[in-house]
């Protein structure tokens, strides 16, 4: 054997060698936080400019796209909604004994068996009146609107005695246009059946001044945006809704919406002390076009504070996988991307939101990108969650101050641009 061969066997030995190390570490790497994290943002990456080059450029994309694929990509985690004692509870029927009463106290009680008196009954209702809807389907095709305002002690009341039995059929951009404080809807299904589902914005859009609103064991399926909040900007100051419950509803769709506006089921933009609590909220995505789609299952801004979420359920992926690593969806958020400084509550937009809490939610199979989302979010508190199959959390800005605590999260905890993060007793899970 010459001298030749030997030296050939030599490299070709520690040719494999490399190689092999190589693959070890690289696999060893992507087990980690930082390298599950550099694999989404490699997919993003060649996804995205796949399809924009050409020659050399596109031979190293498709490389590198096939070594991507190689590496196994999450499983979604199962989740049992009808087990589950979070949101929409179809057993909450109102006995009869308690309608009579409620009909004998209303200031007018409006028994409503078709579009047309359900239209007049918002219209003339005011406080302490109260709205039943029969069992039925309602087709919508122009929004309900409201005129008088009810109050703390005496609401106006728009629900149906047996949950689920009647559903609204919205046909338009908005279901109901709610711009008065003190309304209370309870047991009704809201169900988007638009022509396209662009048309179908929001089942609920609460503007300005709807202070009080309380939205219980309501289900809204299949729009962009199911519940709408932003200021009435024709007042100087803005005025913003305050002090609203959301609780024990379903916000889901049943296929990927077709839109190019925002897909968040619940989109709050200013207000104060707004309390999301125990609803269940999954499958907001919208389709993907070539570029990063971000949809978010909820998410306060525009300079509000107080915002509370807690007790949600929230399933980034529940029967809607997702469509490519550029579907992106985040589980909550005080920020969002941020607000146009004409839009915000505080003047100068400084913060996104104040004060707000996210606690005890279980938010799963955001794959894509975190569960919990903070942009410009001053004094937040992050405690108690369950955060499962995603990154985890990201804080971002200068303004962002967290104290994250006593959670169980799957992920790393990160802070970006300068956002100030103290954490305690959080334990993280594989």
């Amino acid at each position: 054997m010459n001298i030749i061969t030997l030296d050939v066997r030599k490299y070709v030995i520690a040719t494999i060698s490399l190689v092999f190390i190589g693959t070890v570490a690289a696999i060893l790497l992507l087990q980690t936080d930082y390298g599950k994290e550099l694999t989404i943002k490699g997919r993003q990456y060649v996804q995205i400019n796949l399809h924009k080059n050409w020659g050399v450029r596109l031979k190293i994309l498709q490389s590198v796209d096939l070594l991507l694929n190689l590496i196994p990509k999450p499983s979604l985690l199962p989740y049992d909604k009808a087990g589950s004692a979070v949101g929409f509870d179809n057993n909450k029927a109102i006995d009869s004994h308690s309608i009579k009463a409620m009909s004998l106290l209303a200031s007018h009680f409006y028994p409503v068996q078709n579009v047309e008196e359900l239209r007049a009954a918002m219209l003339k209702a005011q406080k302490g009146d109260v709205i039943l809807l029969a069992p039925g389907q309602y087709s919508i095709p122009k929004r309900l609107e409201v005129r008088h305002h009810g109050t703390s002690n005496k609401p106006i009341r728009l629900l149906s005695r047996v949950p689920g039995s009647s559903v609204l059929k919205i046909q338009n951009t908005e279901g109901i246009y709610l711009d008065k404080s003190n309304w209370q809807i309870e047991n009704i299904v809201f169900k988007g059946a638009c022509r396209e589902q662009r048309y179908c914005e929001h089942a609920i859009h609460m503007y300005g001044n709807a202070d009080q609103t309380k939205l219980i064991n309501n289900q809204f399926i299949d729009f962009n945006a199911a519940l709408k909040a932003n200021g009435n900007y024709q007042h100087s100051p803005a005025t913003f809704a305050d002090n609203v419950l959301v609780q024990q509803n379903d916000f889901y769709n049943q296929s990927i919406r077709n839109t190019a506006t925002p897909a968040t089921p619940i989109d709050i933009v200013g207000g104060n002390n707004w309390l999301i609590d125990n609803n269940f909220i999954a499958d907001f995505a919208r389709k993907s076009t070539g570029n990063i789609s971000v949809t978010y299952g909820g998410f306060m801004k525009g300079g509000g504070s107080g915002g509370v979420f807690s007790n949600n359920v929230v399933n980034c992926a529940w029967h809607l996988p997702y469509q490519s690593s550029i579907d992106v969806r985040v589980g909550l958020s005080f920020g969002d991307g941020g607000t146009q400084q004409q839009f915000c509550q505080n003047t100068d937009c400084f913060y996104e939101h104040s004060k707000g809490k996210i606690k005890n939610n279980l938010v799963l199979n955001c794959i894509n990108d975190v569960s919990i989302y903070l942009n410009k979010a001053s004094e937040t508190e992050i405690s108690g969650n369950t955060l499962l199959n995603s990154l985890g959390i990201d804080a971002r800005y200068k303004q962002t101050s967290v104290k994250i605590n006593n959670n169980r999260l799957e992920g790393r905890i990160k802070a970006r641009e300068n956002a100030f993060i103290s954490e305690r007793d959080n334990v993280m899970v594989n």
